[in-house]
């Protein structure tokens, strides 16, 4: 059997131990919403979310929020883009728009909730009295894709949950300060009419189809802490042996 060299033998371990001291990224945690005819475009630049429900989560359909619904306030968009003359293929990146801004809109406008009121939600004025999630939406960016479909990237502050859930994921998303917001309106089978003349009408309206996906993490992500006492142990001696390795060979150069 061939004899390993000695400086293997030596590193191997130090370079189990680096791996040991590296931090762990948090899992992700994420969950899907929407389905047909669950948003209204409508005139003035006015867009109308009504509850939808949960459709999917990262951690299977096991998860009890698979019986849970979402909503959301209904809001302009219009008056998060800037503009009331959008036009097909634009995106309006770098904002930082909170719908609560808006006169009508509450600061917690998003939850989560198992009490399916009906379509639309309460009166979409306030958060239901039952829920497991409730936040306030940010947006960043709107993308006017094609005719029928725009898409909204943001995220949600001002986050709070109920402490008896039994989610898995809530519980993960529970660690962050803010959580990922994306949603996508398309046409469906109700749609009547382009997205953009439907916004800048004075009075018409169009059911749409929505899907939507909140993710985020199960908090920050760790850094390297103090090492414990077995991993000091376990670079100790390779880190030793490194040394006398390289004594043993400068006094054998010098003999030379």
């Amino acid at each position: 059997m061939p004899r390993v060299p000695a400086l293997v033998r030596l590193v191997a371990p130090l370079l189990l131990a680096l791996l040991l001291l590296a931090p762990v990224g948090a899992a992700a945690s994420s969950f899907t919403f929407g389905g047909d005819n669950y948003f209204k475009v409508q005139s003035k630049g006015k867009v109308d979310p009504y509850q939808a429900p949960v459709t999917g989560t990262s951690l299977g359909s096991g998860d009890l929020l698979m019986n849970y619904y979402v909503g959301l306030f209904n809001f302009n968009l219009y008056d998060a883009i800037g503009t009331s003359k959008p036009t097909v293929g634009q995106t309006f990146d770098g904002l930082d728009y909170s719908i609560s801004d808006q006169k009508s809109v509450l600061d917690t406008n998003f939850y989560v909730t198992s009490d399916y009121f009906r379509k639309q939600g309460p009166d979409k004025r306030h958060v239901p009295d039952s829920w497991e999630m409730a936040g306030s939406l940010v947006i960043t960016s709107v993308s006017f894709d094609n005719d029928y479909q725009i898409t909204l990237n943001g995220y949600l502050n001002n986050l709070a949950f109920n402490d008896s859930t039994g989610s898995a994921i809530l519980q993960d998303l529970r660690g962050s300060d803010t959580v990922d917001f994306l949603l996508t309106v398309s046409a469906s089978d109700k749609t009547s009419g382009k997205f953009i003349p439907v916004l800048s009408s004075k009075n018409s309206s169009t059911w749409a189809a929505m899907s939507g996906t909140i993710s985020g993490g199960s908090g920050p992500t760790p850094v390297g802490g103090a090492p414990e006492p077995a991993t000091l142990l376990l670079m100790a001696g390779p880190l030793a042996g490194m040394a006398a390795w390289r004594r043993r060979r400068r006094k054998k150069a010098a003999r030379a």
